[in-house]
């Protein structure tokens, strides 16, 4: 079974707080590091040399055999950068003085120092030669990798590796390792039918570059491969993207003293791809600094960047400001627009400014800047986008004109063949058409737009704005439509899109007036109106999980950071380089489409689920200052097993909640178990039900999504380490190694319940990086459970099938209830299927360890959770 992925946390379970320098190492221990303006080389902990004015070669004194070699590499690489003819010589010298295990170092340095000079034939021939004549097959791989590396090129800049397996006891580990990983980068090929298992294995090559102190740096990295972050950032796995590409910058740093400013605007645009827009804009910052004397067409490009990406932000104002040090006058085609990922006319550029000097200063002065944007003689599409800005912002004041204007631009687009345009105007036309109370006409335009767009044009789409327009033409005109499909639709793709929501006022001219909470309003009348309980309850589910979504900070990580790099492409992948236009058509950008589609079909959730499950169900959703509560009785009609009740209260223990409840079990005696939906307003109803109704078993789930398990005996597991767990040995449970325990390496076992009850070490409100278990093992070794890596590492082949943890795990009571639900989220997501809490352990024996898999052993203290509805 793959791994699930709840669709209503679809943005992810996100680390709370500073996520920034998620994969930032402390001072770098091995390779290359700056230490102020200086650069210095490490072997592992062991400064070398600090490279000043009076730098001279000197060789290696005091390191093993695999630690020279590393040393050699990296002081070649600063030389080749360099172009230090004499440094290199003095390397090959010392190698040529060693042989053994380092006659490779020799002939990568000799080949690279001529491909340097130009003369690319004795490059490959020098390659060649150690090739043919290598008797040892790991050295002589190395070598074909290499020269596959420097001198092959293809579609996408995909490699054809030599898979290698590495072992840090051999030299050139670090290159072993980078090797592997292009391996398995280039193994996807689109549409393979294994993409989730070669994303998995792809997240796991990955992880020792953050794990393991033999691999802070890679040596040549920037001759193995410049493009290595993009491909990892184009396959969705952008924060490796990121540490990759800020070592290859390190080292020009240190080189020459400078960032490639080419180097700078593509690590922004992996920052912004992981949403890290506080770093992208000082990446942006810093490539001005360095581009002073540039041409103005530059300037100009990081500038509408910049602007863009402050009013992604909603930081309007500084928007503005960065826009007002555009030169217009000196304005180049060849700009991107940050949001269409296409040339940008000196027309879209004003109107793209108009949107953020309406945001500051108010619909007047943008008018007044859009009349100013005078007509070429001959009118092409891209002058016509203002003209439907004005007509956006006329709709408040006037929207008799606004609609004759939208109307003459409709025709013109039609007659011309732009769709975009066309489709764009129609939307807007169909909410002018209820400004204006022409109710059949408005939905008339809706019906029209769906057909306008091509496949070329359908990423333009905004479908929530065509189905919200509907549902307000049909509240609006006070008669009663079918809409309620409309609203489902709407609501669904609402839930996807809803980080950019303020991307649709500049990329489909959504009209001002008609805003989402408006639109929520309206639906939830119309819904409660006809009666529509399933709408309702959908509804009401996709609007407690975007406001979910919305209260925490960060972006995923690991696999879960796929579908959200995804949406990431098709909203901002204007702020590209140059540099990444390959990429976009490529397989690997096809690969990480399919995998984002495999992550989406495998969570997709669907309140219909709750026909097939067999206990009394309740749903608490809140609503602003009231809770709708959903109560489902299997034991009655289909048609009538879905109730609700709207109470207009802020307290989840509210009585009539708690009677409508009790009614509930009172129909179902026969049930053992009344199952609640786990979030804040279930928990707090859950503690007055314990008080009300001792005799009840009550439990949780997580989620609606279909989960088909079969019932299975689980053979206890735990951590070795801790003493408490030793204690347990010979009772019924197996006690494993950390890298078991955490996902590293992988039990053959598939039936497991995994127990936690160990303290953490950290005191932090969030699961962070930081988050981890140490412990001191009977041999006096200190280990320790990294969330971190454990994030990393589990996935459905290490996944256990239950989870039983207490209060000290987390170091929190389960009135913390945030803290406790990222916990929940990571193991649900991660594919297991049930959960269960404790305040504290009681005292274990064998019979007592076992009941520990069953619902029974929470009734009194703990509580029982599983994946999904039951």
């Amino acid at each position: 079974m793959k791994s699930r992925l709840s669709l209503s946390i679809f943005f992810g379970f996100l680390f709370i707080g500073s996520f920034t320098h998620i994969y930032a190492q402390n001072q770098r221990n091995h390779g290359w590091a700056l230490v102020g303006a200086q650069g210095k080389l490490l072997i592992q902990g062991k400064e070398q040399l600090t490279i000043r004015d009076d730098f001279r070669f000197k060789s290696p004194e005091g390191l093993s055999t695999n630690q020279e070699i590393d040393f050699y590499l990296m002081l070649g690489e600063y030389y080749l950068k360099k172009k230090d003819k004499v440094g290199i010589a003095n390397i090959l010298y010392d190698l040529r003085t060693k042989k053994g295990e380092y006659t490779f170092a020799d002939f990568l340095l000799t080949s690279l120092w001529k491909q340097s000079q130009g003369d690319e034939v004795q490059a490959i021939k020098t390659l060649d030669t150690y090739i043919q004549k290598e008797p040892n097959t790991y050295f002589r791989n190395l070598a074909k990798n290499m020269r596959t590396n420097l001198f092959q090129s293809g579609e996408d800049e995909k490699k054809t590796m030599v898979r290698m397996d590495c072992q840090k006891t051999k030299p050139y580990y670090a290159l072993c390792r980078v090797f592997r990983l292009q391996y398995y980068i280039d193994l996807p090929t689109g549409k393979d039918k294994d993409m989730h298992k070669h994303f998995v294995n792809i997240m796991r090559v990955s992880s020792p570059f953050f794990e393991d102190i033999h691999l802070e740096w890679i040596p040549l990295l920037d001759r193995i491969d410049e493009d290595l972050p993009a491909k990892l950032s184009f396959l969705g796995f952008v924060r490796e993207g990121i540490h990759f590409q800020k070592m290859i910058m390190d080292l020009e740093k240190i080189t020459d003293g400078t960032v490639n400013e080419n180097s700078l605007e593509r690590l922004a645009f992996f920052q912004i791809l992981s949403a890290d827009y506080v770093s992208a804009e000082e990446s942006y910052l810093n490539f001005l600094r360095s581009a002073r004397g540039k041409k103005t067409s530059i300037l100009n490009r990081i500038y509408v960047k910049l602007g863009a990406l402050a009013y992604f932000q909603k930081e309007y104002k500084k928007s503005l400001d960065y826009y007002l040090k555009l030169d217009l006058n000196n304005w180049s085609s060849d700009i991107l627009h940050p949001f269409l990922n296409e040339p940008m006319s000196l027309s879209e550029v004003k109107d793209l400014i108009s949107v953020s000097l309406y945001k500051v200063n108010g619909a007047e002065s943008a008018l007044k800047a859009l009349q100013k944007i005078k007509d070429p003689e001959k009118l092409t599409e891209a002058d016509i986008w203002p003209k439907l800005r004005i007509s956006q912002m006329l709709m408040d004041q006037n929207p008799e004109l606004s609609s004759r204007m939208t109307d003459e631009i409709i025709y013109m687009a039609q007659e011309k063949k732009w769709r975009r345009l066309e489709y764009a105007a129609t939307i807007l036309q169909g909410y002018n058409q209820i400004y204006r109370k022409e109710y059949r006409k408005s939905t008339i335009e809706f019906t029209k737009s769906r057909g306008i767009l091509d496949d070329e044009n359908a990423f333009y789409a905004a479908e929530f704005l065509r189905n919200f327009g509907f549902i307000f033409a049909h509240t609006a005109s006070g008669k009663k439509g079918p809409v309620n499909g409309n609203i489902r639709d709407g609501v669904s793709d609402y839930s996807f899109n809803h980080p950019y929501e303020d991307l649709y006022y500049i990329r489909n001219y959504r009209p001002l007036a008609f805003s989402t909470d408006l639109f929520f309003e309206y639906a939830l009348s119309h819904l409660r109106d006809d009666n529509d309980v399933w709408g309702l309850l959908d509804t009401l589910f996709k609007y407690n999980s975007v406001k979910l979504q919305k209260n925490l900070k960060g972006s995923p990580h690991s696999l879960f950071q796929i579908p959200f790099v995804n949406q990431q492409f098709r909203y901002l992948s204007g702020f590209s380089t140059a540099r990444e236009s390959k990429f976009f058509d490529s397989t690997y950008a096809e690969s990480r489409e399919t995998e984002n589609s495999i992550q989406r079909k495998n969570e997709e959730e669907n309140i219909r689920s709750l026909e097939s499950v067999k206990l009394p169900t309740i749903f608490l959703l809140p609503y602003k200052e009231e809770f709708y509560l959903f109560t489902y009785n299997p034991k009655e009609s289909k048609r009538n097993q879905l109730n609700w009740k709207m109470i207009r209260t802020q307290r989840p223990d509210a009585s009539e909640i708690v009677d409508t409840v009790k009614e509930l079990v009172t129909n179902n005696k026969d049930h053992d178990k009344v199952q609640i939906y786990l979030n804040e307003a279930g928990m707090g109803l859950y503690r007055a039900l314990k008080k009300e109704m001792k005799d009840q078993t009550f439990v949780f789930f997580f989620s609606l999504y279909p989960i088909t398990d079969t019932q299975k005996p689980l053979n206890l597991y735990s951590w070795k380490c801790p003493s408490n767990m030793r204690l347990l040995e010979g009772k019924g449970i197996n006690l494993v190694d950390t890298a078991y325990f955490e996902g590293s390496r992988i039990l053959k076992d598939k039936e497991r319940l995994h127990l936690w009850d160990f303290p953490t070490g950290t005191n932090v409100s969030s699961i962070s990086p930081v988050f981890g278990w140490s412990c001191r093992s009977d041999s006096g070794v200190m280990e320790e459970i990294s969330f971190h890596k454990l994030f990393r590492r589990i996935d459905y082949r290490t996944v256990p099938k239950m989870i039983v943890y207490t209060e000290r795990v987390l170091g929190k009571s389960l009135s913390d209830l945030s803290l406790h639900h990222q916990w929940l989220h990571f193991w649900f997501r991660s594919g297991t299927k049930k959960i269960g809490y404790l305040p504290t352990l009681p005292v274990l024996d064998a019979v007592s360890l076992q009941s520990l898999g069953e619902p029974p052993a929470y009734k009194e203290e703990g509580i029982w959770i599983y994946g999904s509805a039951q």
